[in-house]
């Protein structure tokens, strides 16, 4: 496929994107000056901006139940936790999901860890391709290389471990991601396409370092735009992928949020086109969580603090 094909056809969703962040920008009403640690647009009342900007902030401390579902082009990615806290704020329990995409699934189950602007995760993840196999080791791969399924079924089984940080900065938030795998259950001596990276390795060892920054508009930081980065290293191979590109957001609700991203590869000893590129985000994210009611005492602290910073009539 020409490169200026490919471009079209992930800029152009893009774009649409772009366009409807700006017509609910235009819409939108200001919220009561209660900053959005979780965006949302505001809603009608004082009570319910303090729900809706700060809806998971505001949660009681309790055992849960919770979940996300991540749908859009090309993929489906259910995911569910338990753990006890505040759902998608601070909390301390497990979490699994059941990976579907084009390629083949790839459950994942393991403990997580979060407070306000870090997250930590562990855990195992079990892939099975539909049509990949594993890879006789080379300089140099192509698209056509990693779709041959002449070797053995490249199935595998990752050891994964994350940190993920976020502070904010200036109009908007810096973030970055770490991430290390160990990958078991490969016949020695070959390589094999890792999905979740979408890099070609050589096991036992990837890792990922990401770095990005999202500039916020409106009050409540409802929509969001910015830039990453990322570099690869594949210690096998003695080599490293480069990746970066823009992502943008619109929270909808403290529930959805439409998603976008556009991370093509910059750098790498590939050519595997399309495959390599972290285009992961053309959708939505819906979020939930049992007994999701806002705790009295913190909804009448936000309130306060609402009253306190918004100007005198």
């Amino acid at each position: 496929m020409p490169l200026g094909s490919s471009l079209t056809r992930w800029v152009r969703p893009l774009l649409t994107l772009a366009a409807l962040a700006v017509a609910l920008r235009v819409q939108a009403a200001e919220p009561f000056g209660i900053d959005s640690p979780t965006p949302s647009p505001p809603a009608p009342s004082g009570t319910d901006q303090a729900v809706v900007a700060r809806y998971w902030e505001l949660g009681r401390t309790r055992p849960f139940l919770a979940g996300s579902v991540d749908a859009g082009f090309p993929y489906f990615r259910p995911r569910f936790a338990a753990g006890y806290g505040r759902p998608f704020w601070s909390w301390l329990g497990v979490e699994a999901y059941p990976a579907l995409a084009l390629g083949g699934v790839g459950p994942y189950m393991g403990a997580a860890a979060v407070v306000p602007g870090l997250t930590l995760r562990a855990g195992g993840r079990y892939f099975y391709p539909f049509s990949r196999s594993l890879l006789t080791p080379r300089d140099h791969f192509t698209r056509t290389d990693i779709d041959l399924a002449e070797g053995p079924k490249s199935d595998y089984l990752t050891f994964e471990t994350e940190a993920a940080a976020t502070a904010p900065l200036l109009s908007g938030s810096v973030f970055g991601v770490l991430t290390g795998y160990r990958v078991s259950h490969v016949l020695p001596d070959y390589y094999l396409f890792e999905e979740s990276l979408r890099v070609v390795m050589k096991p036992p060892y990837v890792w990922r370092a990401r770095l990005g920054y999202l500039l916020a508009f409106s009050r409540n930081g409802a929509i969001r735009v910015g830039a990453a980065g990322e570099i690869i290293g594949l210690p096998g191979r003695d080599e490293f992928v480069v990746r970066a590109g823009l992502l943008g957001s619109v929270s909808i609700s403290a529930q959805l949020e439409a998603q976008v991203s556009l991370i093509p590869v910059i750098v790498s000893p590939d050519s595997i086109g399309l495959a390599g590129g972290d285009f992961g985000q053309l959708g939505v994210r819906y979020s939930f969580a049992t007994d999701s009611k806002p705790d009295p005492e913190r909804l009448k602290e936000a309130l306060r603090d609402s009253e306190r910073r918004s100007p005198n009539p």
